[in-house]
Order: C-alpha cells, then structure tokens, then sequence
C-alpha cells in the first residue's frame, strides 16, 4: 500500500481552484478533506480507514492552510532532498519516488520550500537578499529546476568523460514546467493564442476536461493573468513602497480575489527582479527570481500567518498546478494518448521559439550534463522553412558553446556535441483514400523526404549535422509500411543511420512485437541502426495482463496480422517451444482472414501478402511502369524492388489480397472491434518466448535498443520503476540470451522533467535499492550503457 503524504496532492486540487475561480475562499478544513478524496481515487480498493490514518499523518500538527503550504510542503520536500554545502540533492534511496512526486508538483516550490527551513533567511535587507539569491537559490535554479542525487561514481564518471550520451531526445517538448511558467506570466495572451489554435482537438478537450473544470482556453489565459496580478500584490505586500498597483484600497480577502480575476494588469516582468538587477535591466535567471519569490513570500506568511494571504499564495500555487499538468505526464496519465495530450496542446509553443534555453537546461545548472546529444527534430515541407529550422537550433547551439567557453574555459575535446535526427511524424488517416490506407501522409512524408535529399545536396553546412531519420508519434496512427518506401529512398540518397519508434504502445503484446518485426523488416534497419522504446519486447507478460485484464478489446484485421506475425516468426525461427500453436494458429488466421477478405487463401499466401506491404501501394498497384511514373511517389528502384518480388502484378494473388486490404470496402470488417482473451494463443512464459525470439532478431542484425527511462515508464504499462523492463533486458543477458546492445535517452525531457544525468540516476539508483545491486555493479551497467552510447551514437 502507497504511504506517501497526501501532500503531495496540494497543486492538484482542482475542486479548490474552481472555488477560487468562483470568488469563493475554500478554507482549511475544505483542503484538508479534499488531499484524502485525492489520495483515494489513486487506488479505491482500499478502505477509507486507512487513507484517514494517512490523513492525520501527513498533517499532523498541522491546523492551517498557512501551515498546509509553507510546513507541509516542506516535510515533503524533506522526504526526498538533501543538502550537500549550498547544492540540493535528492537522496538516492528516493530518486525513483522523487521522479513520481515531481509529476504532482514541480520541483522549484519544493526546494524553496525546503531551503527556507534548512537555510533559514534572515537578512532581509537588498545586499542580504542579494547574497542569499546568490550562494543558496541561483546554484539550485541557474538553468533548470531538476536536482539529481549525489552519486560519486556517477559524478567521477562524468568528470572523466565529460558528460553523458543522450541518443533519444526531442527538441519539442523538452522544456521543464518552472521555466515554461515564466513565459505562461510573462506573455499569456501569446500561450492563449497558440492553446486557442488547438481549441477543437479532441485531444485538447478532454486533456482540460480531464485536468480542470475550464471551459475554454479563454479561461486558462485569464487565470494565467491573475496569477500575473497575485505576483504583483505579493511584491506590493511585502515591499509598501512598490506603488505600480495599489491594493491597500480593498479592505477583504474576497474582494481581493474579485479584484485578481478581473484584473488585466500586470507587468510582463517579474516584480521581485528588481530586487536583485540593477537600474532596472531584465534579470537573467528569471525562474530563480521565482524561487526568490517563493522563499519571500514564505518568510511573510511565517511571521503574518493570517489566512487570507496564505490562500492567495494557495491560489497561485494551484494555478501553477494547472498548468504542471497541461506540461507534464502525471502518475495517472497511463498511455500514448495520455503523451499525445500533452504534444498537441501547443503550451510550450511560445516558449520554445528559439533553442538556448533548452540547451542550457539539459546541460545542468553545472553545465555537465552532456557529452553528446540527438536532438530530433520535425522536418518541415520547404528547404527555406528547413534552413531556417536548423539555423535556429544551430544558432542556439552555438549560444551555449560561447556561454561555456566563457564560463567554464573548457577546452574544445571537452565541449559537447549536438548531432540531429530529422523524425517524420505518424498521423492519424483524416482525409481518407478509397484505394490506399494512409494515402495523404505516404505522399507527405515521401515529398519530405525528397526535401531533405535535396537540402543534402543544396545545403551541406546547415545538413552537416543531420545524421539519422526516424519515425515518431503514435504507432495507433500509421503502422511502419507507410515509411518504408521513404526510409529505403533515403538510404539511397546518403542517409546512413535510422531508427524508428516501435513496441512504445500496443493493444497486445504481440502487436508491439509485430510493429517492431515491421519497423526493421520493412525499413530495411540493419546494423547500428535503432529501434526507440520496444516496450513489448521487454515488458514482463504477468505484469502487462494483470493491468490489462483477462480480456481485451482489438481491431480484428490487428489481430490476424498479430497471429499471422506469430506464425511466421515461429515457423522461420524453427522454435520447438512453440510448435505446437501451428495448428491452432492456422485455424484461427484461416478463420479471420476469410471474415475479413471474404475468400480462403493459403496461409503461404497471407503471409506473402503481408511482408509485400513495404512496398509503395501506388507502384505495386500500378499496371505498367508508363502508368507508375504518374505517381509523385515514382522512384526507379523502387519499381524494381516490386517487379523483382511481384514480376506479374495482374496475376498474383498477393496485389488482389494487397488491394483488399488497402480498399475501404473491406477496412469495415478490418476495423471491426472484438473481444479476446488475452492468452487466447500465448500464456505469460510463451510470450516471453516470443519476445526473446524478437530480442535475437535484433542482437543478429545488431539493432540497438533506444531505452528511455521515465517516459517508459509512464508510457508503459509500469506503475513505477520497479517494473521497468530494462530489468529483463539486463537479467536475460546474464542468463546468456541473444539480448541487442542499449543505449539511454530521456524522450521528452520537459514532459517527463528529467535529464540524461536523472535518467542515468533513475537507474542506477533502482539498481542499488529494489533491485538489491552493489553500488560497484551498478556502475558497470551505468558504464556500459554509456559506453554503447559512444558506439553507436550517430555521428
């Protein structure tokens, strides 16, 4: 059973914050039930009894919301942090518990709340806050607002490298929610706007449904502006000679509040800069100016504990945990779809307009973190809007290279290095073909990659760095076969490494394996090439089933091709163990494939057809090559590919299945939905078979796994890291399993808030706790991680 504080339930109280929106002031009491009922819906098959005895814990001593805040939130932090000299740590025995709680609250109110008890601020004067901002808050909030854990071997690992590989990581995305909150105060008519675009996203309406009772972004922006208005008065209440708005005219809580929401002032500018920039510059570090203000306001509401100023303080903090979980995936949110939420809602669009400040923040406030970086970028349909693309990150690149020159003086073999991934989106089928699934993205991403060959060609300098494609986004929206022809075309044209993201998400396991086999079958992946995730070839079954349940609902063409992947693995892998499903199998595929396509073909035949789907449809299903070179998709090799597999297209059985399978008359019964059971062919030890046999078919092309820590996690099916199937991976390999080389990458890093150093610690520190791994043998799977990191980085 969880015996965290429900605490840490405080910034998700979305009941509390309609109350404010509402003008009405929740008081304590409100509070104090609502932290139980949150703490509750985590896990309802408990009894109340013992959520209350968590309840009179966690608040023990506590007995107002001025108490709940500036207490509370400290007992918590404690929990996870330490102190070594002025630099905050998380405990490594906490890291992993650390991660989860982060997903509730963002870590800069939690270190200004434990610096304010453990470093206590006494002079109060401008030199004293000066030199306080200085030596305690600027080295925990420089550049990012994420601590890592102490670990000596880790930090002499670094030192002796200079840094760690990161070979997964999305540019889009990355920012952490304490740096993205200053833009949201700061301009949010321009976060509205962007939010606004996204207004009838299906996505987007359930994710505010999901996470507020808002209506509209209209009502985001405007709670956006009164939290710009609160950090106004509280600068005004805590300095009376601030006269740029006078509040001392509203003589009631309630009508200060009435006030703040129907205020549209506020100064693009953090109020509590000015007390530490002189005549009147920009300060440079501004989320540490609100970690200034954090520790301000928590020394006023200690020496004037009056409620009223302890539930604006409360207002502006829920606000704050809004948008932390607009920004960032929460514990609950389990899932692809729950990740695609947070990548459509467009709130971190204004604040990632330019690249600096995400370079800074992945490299650490100590500027240390990387040794070499994937970024992975989205291409756009022009060579100009490219070249302006890669400028812009070139450009930000370039900032922090000058910025640790000046700094650190490192010398440049100790400089880190940025490499880029050109990743093509997957989407969902909007406008759709009568004749070929998927039609309008294979004709985007084919004109795509047609760019980008020429901008290899046209633009060497700006493409000097762009060293891999991949494929990324939801593997429900468009299956590997709609890349291929693309990926085998840039191969051809000069591109030399690539990976894709499959096994991420899947309605079965065996689905996952199957859009792995795919993704390197069809894309022709071979040697050093990648595949990103493939979380269904190291899932533990148990663990998948027991959240999944004993039945399940799948697309039933999804399932024969399922099967019809399991055969053929089994077949051409010889695999004793798994022989005698043959008969079974063959009858449950002839059985669908018949409902589906409404003629018996042999199984020879079915599988044939399915392999044949790497091929471009426009091609295979053209008559002659007169009628192909139409196409805008036309490639010469290509069409030799196809009538070297398929010479005479109009008699073959297999374009007559191919064509069914793409026509919409026969997607009906393919997209039809039924209910499985999930071990309807596959107990928990023969799916781990399966995924072995997976497993060696990369370890034989050696095919590296892109493993990412926290967003694994929650993207998969783990409730926390003790789950995480690199585990298996590890545990495998030393039983002498055919097991591919792995390598880290942090993802998303603002939508997980981590970074390569906390996803090396995440595992590390698992390492040495639940999996009960001597410090020094944790170091050797740290290192070696590391070391496959420097050899199959792209470069």
């Amino acid at each position: 059973m969880v015996t965290s504080s429900i605490i840490k339930h405080l910034l998700s109280d979305k009941d509390s914050l309609s109350d404010y929106i509402n003008k009405k002031l929740p008081v304590f009491k409100d509070v104090k039930r609502r932290l139980l009922l949150l703490e509750r819906q985590e896990n309802r098959h408990i009894p109340d009894h013992y959520y209350r005895l968590n309840q009179e814990k966690s608040l023990d001593g506590i007995e107002s919301l001025e108490g709940l805040i500036r207490i509370g939130l400290y007992r918590l932090a404690k929990e996870y942090l330490e102190l070594r000299d002025n630099r905050i740590h998380v405990q490594q025995q906490k890291q992993n518990a650390w991660q989860e709680l982060i997903t509730y609250i963002p870590p800069l109110v939690l270190q200004m709340a434990f610096l304010h008890i453990e470093k206590p601020f006494y002079n109060k004067k401008i030199e004293g806050i000066r030199e306080y901002f200085r030596e305690y808050i600027l080295p925990n909030a420089k550049y990012t607002a994420l601590p890592y854990p102490y670990i000596p071997q880790i930090e002499n690992y670094i030192k002796e490298k200079s840094g760690l590989h990161d070979l997964h990581m999305h540019l889009n995305g990355s920012t952490e929610v304490d740096i993205a909150w200053q833009d949201f105060l700061s301009e949010p008519d321009k976060v509205y706007e962007e939010l606004l675009e996204k207004e009838d996203d299906s996505f987007v309406r359930e994710q505010l449904e999901q996470e507020s009772y808002l209506g509209s972004p209209l009502d985001f922006r405007n709670l956006l502006q009164c939290a710009r208005s609160l950090r106004e008065y509280f600068f005004s209440m805590l300095y009376s000679y601030s006269k740029e708005f006078d509040f001392s005219k509203i003589d009631s809580t309630e009508k200060l509040l009435a006030n703040m929401l129907d205020s549209q002032h506020g100064s693009i500018h953090h109020p509590f800069a000015d007390l530490i920039c002189e005549n009147g510059s920009d300060a440079r570090y501004p989320m540490a100016v609100e970690g200034l203000m954090y520790i301000l306001v928590f020394n006023y509401i200690e020496d004037n504990p009056r409620e009223s100023i302890a539930s604006l303080l409360h207002f502006y903090l829920l606000i704050l945990g809004l948008s932390n979980r607009l920004l960032v995936q929460q514990n609950h949110q389990f899932g692809f779809e729950q990740f695609q939420k947070l990548t459509v809602n467009e709130l971190r669009e204004y604040s990632e307009k330019s690249y600096r400040n995400r370079f800074l923040q992945l490299h650490g406030n100590e500027q240390r973190n990387i040794c070499f970086l994937e970024g992975r970028f989205s291409p756009k349909s022009t060579e100009a809007e490219n070249v302006d693309l890669l400028n812009s990150i070139d450009s930000g690149w370039k900032s922090l290279i000058k910025n640790l020159k000046a700094e650190l003086k490192l010398p440049g073999e100790e400089l880190p290095q940025l490499k880029l991934i050109a990743h093509f989106i997957k989407k969902k089928e909007n406008s759709i073909s009568k004749e070929i699934r998927h039609k309008s993205l294979r004709y985007e991403v084919w004109s795509k990659a047609q760019v980008l060959a020429l901008l290899k060609n046209h633009y060497p300098d700006q493409m000097k760095n762009v060293v891999g494609i991949d494929a990324a986004s939801s593997e429900f929206d468009a299956p590997p076969e709609v890349f291929a022809p693309s990926f085998r075309y840039l191969r051809r044209k000069g591109f030399r490494h690539f990976t894709y993201h499959a096994g991420e998400d899947f309605f079965h396991i065996v689905s996952g394996l199957r859009a792995i086999y795919e993704a390197v079958e069809f894309n022709n992946l071979s040697y050093g090439d990648r595949i990103g995730h493939a979380t269904a070839m190291g899932i533990c079954p148990d663990v998948w089933i027991r959240n999944v349940g004993n039945k399940l609902f799948i697309r039933q063409g999804g399932y024969l091709d399922d099967l019809l992947f399991t055969y053929h693995l089994i077949i051409s892998k010889d695999n004793e163990l798994l022989k005698g499903k043959i008969p079974l199998l063959i009858n449950r595929i002839q059985e669908l494939s018949y409902r589906i396509y409404k003629k018996s073909y042999s199984l020879g035949i079915l599988e044939s057809t399915w392999l044949s789907r790497r091929f471009c449809p426009s091609l295979l299903f053209a008559d002659s090559k007169e009628d192909a070179k139409i196409f805008e998709t036309f490639d010469e090799h290509e069409w030799c590919d196809i009538k070297k597999e398929i010479p005479n297209s109009l008699h073959d059985e297999r374009v007559e299945l191919l064509r069914k399978y793409h026509s919409e008359v026969y997607r009906k019964e393919y997209n039809k939905i039924i209910e499985i059971k999930t071990e309807e062919f596959y107990n928990p030890e023969e799916l781990r078979q399966l995924q072995l046999q997976t497993l060696a078919l990369l370890h034989e092309k050696e095919i590296v796994i892109e493993t990412l820590p926290t967003s694994n996690v929650r993207i998969g099916h783990h409730y926390n890291f003790d789950t995480y199937h690199l585990w298996n991976w590890l545990k495998w390999e030393k039983e002498g399993k055919a097991i591919p080389p792995i390598v880290v990458g942090t993802d998303d890093t603002g939508i997980f808030a981590t970074n390569i150093y906390n996803e090396y610690a995440n595992i590390y520190c698992n390492l040495i706790t639940s999996n009960k791994v001597s410090h020094n043998e944790a170091m050797k799977v740290i290192e070696n991680l590391d070391k496959n990191g420097r050899i199959y980085k792209f470069t």
